[in-house]
């Protein structure tokens, strides 16, 4: 087991036994799965989806997914019930098994509809680069287009989107640009959500991501004092711990799965 992970190990064990709760919450690509070439071939391995679902079943155990994804994408792509989610990087919400989107976030969906249709139009010029539709934004993926063409691809967006730089935030991605409404909503905002209505009691909180969409819910898990944890080869600075890559948070989700079903639950009778 890498160091950071026997180091998070012991502190998410010490606080569920003296009677905190978990609050574990996570990016899904390139954190609970590998990057790939097109999103929809990043499937979460079976067996993470079985200690996911061990985790979320473990009292005084919160589990949630954020993504860029959409909601409804996210949600199949996980594939489990019982998990609070944020969709759309924290505009759509699930919480506690109810579906939670803000009136602005609505509003802002004609403007979206009207760039997401023009970015497209553009795309012929720029072989393998394409367009993720979602709900309330979108995504320009690049990874297969020619390296050549990235930064004229990047600025000929740009220069689509700053009209309306009052109306949008544009996010860096793993060879992305996402594009979603300025309203303060982030995964951020989602992670404090997710935790405010998992309980009242004292919690110990973990966020895991990979990105720079990422770096306000790590801060909002540092700053309740939790743990920020880094993954892949270049997280968000802001994370107080890091591991190398998916495989290394499954290998340390797994141990915790396994911890927790022998550990004592001192809230729980004898």
């Amino acid at each position: 087991m890498p160091p950071a992970n026997a180091t998070i190990l012991e502190r998410l064990l010490t606080a569920y036994q003296r009677g905190e709760r978990l609050v574990l919450v996570f990016d899904y690509d390139g954190t609970l799965t590998p990057l790939v070439a097109h999103p929809r071939l990043a499937h979460l391995d079976p067996d993470l989806r079985d200690v996911l679902a061990r985790l979320a079943a473990t009292p005084r155990v919160t589990v949630g997914v954020v993504s860029g994804r959409g909601l409804d994408d996210l949600i199949g792509m996980v594939g489990l019930e019982g998990l609070n989610y944020g969709g759309s990087t924290g505009l759509e919400l699930v919480l506690a098994g109810e579906r939670r989107i803000p009136i602005e976030v609505l509003a802002s969906r004609p403007l979206l509809n009207r760039l997401t249709g023009a970015t497209e139009r553009r795309l012929p010029a720029y072989p393998g680069a394409w367009v993720e539709k979602k709900p309330f934004g979108f995504t320009v993926h690049y990874r297969q287009l020619a390296p050549d063409r990235i930064e004229p691809l990047r600025a000929e967006i740009a220069a689509l989107l700053e009209p309306h730089a009052a109306d949008l935030h544009v996010l860096d991605g793993p060879m992305a640009i996402e594009v979603v409404p300025a309203i303060e909503r982030d995964k951020g905002t989602a992670l404090r959500a997710i935790v405010a209505h998992s309980g009242n009691e004292p919690a110990t909180v973990l966020y895991a991501g990979d990105a720079a969409n990422d770096a306000h819910a790590l801060a909002a898990a540092a700053e309740m004092g939790g743990i920020a944890l880094g993954v892949g080869p270049e997280p968000p600075a802001v994370a107080n711990y890091r591991l190398p890559d998916p495989a290394a948070l499954t290998e340390l989700l797994v141990a915790l799965a396994e911890a927790l079903a022998t550990s004592p639950d001192v809230r729980r009778p004898a």
